[in-house]
């Protein structure tokens, strides 16, 4: 028989396993695991998650003929783990068939082992789950205080790596909430200037080398100086939230709109012309008309820029932007001064940029 690895060998390979972060957390903990088998000299190993009744394997190393894998559940009562979970500390049981009190317990009539060294994982207070090792077959020593310590180093190494982990998702779930609120509108929650700005730049850069066509659209709510005079600016705002909604809900999945200022928006309708800009603008003006939060009937006003890329790439994107934008509000005046409630679309050369 192979003899158990020593103290010193647990500590070097522990450094070993808990500093090759490039092969990734499984691969950590499934080689702790098979550490923790040498150093004990028994058969099965398991890292599990506890929630409430459930005892959930989540990583294990076992021999070929033991039929345990990750994702097996099984009644958390009637496992040794509810023995070291319900323990002051690490608990180690040579025979458990010879054990006055565990002899009878659930776990030892339901899977037979007799051997069992079991730690309980904590992060940030909470009880996670276990380390676990065990064998069907009788521990041939005793289980000693250093047996115990080094169950005790994996077991901090794997509850300050998931105490990391959870941090590290917190923190990748902050930063994209961040990004999220620096480029919305903190009233609409649609895109904001900054991050319409952004997208345009993107879908204009594939569009330039895909030579592709787009149409940009302003969209004016008319009158809306009248709805917050007459009805107050909370009303208005709600009047703002429901036009957003109403326009997002028109749109497509690539489409997109943001909040361009005040009462307008601007669309982004990716591979349109202006037959495809008269539909999505057509059902919009609809789903606006049938908005009643206020006792006036609510319009909009529209102006388009349709284009199309079949020249080289343009020199400067950001002027493309400001000069298809520009067009869309000149379309979009022309719409006002005949009488608001209407759709006016504009052309632009995108070989003039």
């Amino acid at each position: 028989m192979v003899p158990p690895l020593s103290s010193e060998q647990v500590i070097r390979r522990l450094y070993q396993i808990t500093h090759n972060h490039e092969m990734g957390f499984e691969h950590q903990i499934t080689e702790l695991i098979q550490m923790g088998l040498e150093r004990f000299q028994l058969d099965i190993g398991i890292l599990s998650r506890i929630s409430g009744s459930d005892y959930t394997v989540q990583y294990c190393v076992t021999p070929e003929d033991v039929p345990l894998a990750a994702g097996d559940k099984f009644d958390f009562g009637a496992t040794y783990c509810d023995i070291t979970c319900h323990s002051d500390g690490p608990v180690a049981i040579e025979h458990v068939g010879k054990h006055e009190k565990y002899a009878v317990h659930p776990a030892y009539k339901a899977f037979g082992l007799e051997s069992y060294i079991g730690i309980a994982i904590h992060v940030n207070g909470e009880l996670y789950g276990t380390l676990n090792f065990s064998s069907p077959n009788p521990y041939e020593r005793e289980f000693r205080d250093i047996d115990v310590d080094a169950l005790t180093l994996m077991a901090t190494w794997i509850e300050g790596e998931l105490v990391r982990r959870e941090q590290e998702a917190q923190l990748i779930e902050l930063n994209h909430e961040l990004k999220l609120l620096a480029n919305s509108d903190s009233l609409t929650k649609v895109l904001n200037r900054r991050g319409m700005y952004k997208e345009l730049h993107n879908g204009l850069n594939y569009l330039s080398r895909t030579k592709g066509k787009a149409t940009i659209a302003i969209i004016d709510i008319d009158f809306f100086k009248n709805i917050n005079d007459n009805f107050g600016h909370q009303k208005g705002d709600e009047v703002l939230l429901a036009v957003a909604e109403t326009i997002s809900n028109s749109i497509r999945g690539y489409d997109f709109v943001a909040r361009f200022g005040g009462e307008e928006f601007l669309i982004w309708l990716p591979d349109d012309d202006e037959d495809g800009c008269r539909v999505v603008c057509d059902r919009i003006m609809e789903g606006i008309k049938s908005i009643s939060l206020v006792s006036i009937p609510l319009t909009i006003s529209i102006g388009a820029c349709c284009f199309e890329f079949n020249c080289s790439r343009p020199k400067g994107l950001s002027f493309l932007v400001d000069s298809l934008i520009g067009c869309a509000d000149k379309a979009l005046y022309q719409a006002k001064d005949e009488g608001r409630n209407r759709l006016v679309v504009n052309y632009f050369d995108t070989a003039l940029v």
